[in-house]
């Protein structure tokens, strides 16, 4: 698929009448109504690339009746809407037993991205979730992990578990960045939050790749605690963490894309062409990207193999937009597989 033109124009204009739930202006209505009964069924296998078919399916129910949508397009949005409410449900239950788990220890995790990011939306049972990441400071990490039995520890540091088919993370870092604590905000925080979700996308994005749906959950946490938070003292807190050049890319995106109003930047934005190619070629962390599709179902060495070269891929990118984390993040990954 061509990472930009008409089919990814109208996707990008559902998935903004999606986040909000609003009717499509004119100009974004064009290339809805230019799509055949052959774009409409690329139309879903894109949402469902990038993890967005509960959005695209609330924004096919805010079409004019003049937009033609094949009937099998529109059943098979609402089967994955559904499924992705059943999936959530489970989710949220094997969640509330790990705290309560937790809890019995004296510990308190808290909830990375997941339910607290899905309550920014105005369906949050739509967002598709991924694994159940949590976290807890490093002096608890030990207690924590002794919780999770049989879990393993990943090349990141990270503890990797499973529970009633669902994955769990445990993680001794809130923050996807390499930089001293004292340069952080404090956890609990909106310029926390923004900045966990702009870390975590970079993580993706300079390796295996990212997709739409982690950018929605940026823009919605965006549009959440907009007046909560003092945009200049967040854009301070880039510069600290090294991150501005990144951000300033991420926040260029969200406006262009997901129609997020920007009060950090203020209009100060770049082509976006670098994160959308990114974003175009692999869908939800980069899954959909043929190397990285056939992999997955590989061998652990073949992952990791594959995982490699895709940071190398990456290199002129990441090495653009945040060159100090891009070093770090490699030689961790190195350190954790050797």
């Amino acid at each position: 698929m061509k990472v930009s033109g008409p089919l990814t124009e109208a996707f990008f204009a559902l998935v903004r009448s999606g986040l909000v739930e609003r009717l499509l202006a004119d100009s974004e209505l064009t290339p809805v109504l230019a799509l055949t009964s052959s774009d409409w069924f690329s139309m879903e296998e894109l949402a469902r690339e990038q993890a967005v078919s509960g959005l695209i399916y609330r924004a096919v129910t805010h079409l004019p009746r003049t937009v033609a949508v094949p009937g099998d397009v529109v059943l098979t949005l609402m089967a994955r809407a559904e499924e992705t409410a059943i999936d959530n449900r489970q989710k949220a239950a094997v969640t509330a037993r790990l705290l309560e788990r937790f809890a019995q220890k004296g510990l308190s995790p808290s909830i990375l991205k997941g339910s607290t990011v899905a309550a920014f939306y105005l369906h949050p049972e739509l967002r598709e979730s991924g694994d159940i990441d949590l976290f807890v400071p490093k002096d608890q990490f030990a207690r924590a992990q002794a919780c999770m039995p049989g879990a393993s520890r990943a090349s990141d540091g990270s503890i990797h578990g499973r529970e009633d088919d669902v994955d769990i993370d445990l993680h001794d870092r809130y923050f996807d960045l390499h930089v001293p604590a004292s340069r952080l905000p404090v956890i609990g925080t909106p310029e926390a939050t923004l900045l966990m979700l702009s870390s975590h996308i970079l993580k993706h994005a300079i390796g295996p790749g990212v997709g739409v749906r982690q950018l929605c959950d940026m823009a919605m946490a965006s549009r959440a605690l907009a007046g909560n938070y003092d945009p200049s003292a967040l854009k301070t807190v880039f510069k600290r963490t090294g991150t501005l050049r990144w951000n300033r890319l991420l926040y260029s995106f969200l406006a262009e894309w997901l129609d997020m109003p920007d009060p950090v930047f203020d209009r100060d934005h770049v082509s976006t062409a670098p994160l959308l190619r990114i974003i175009m070629e692999g869908g939800n962390f980069g899954h959909h990207a043929a190397a990285r599709k056939s992999a997955l179902g590989a061998g652990d060495r073949r992952r990791k193999v594959n995982t490699f070269f895709r940071f190398l891929h990456r290199l002129p990118f990441s090495l653009r937009y945040a060159p100090l984390e891009t070093l770090a993040t490699l030689w961790t990954l190195f350190r954790g597989n050797i």
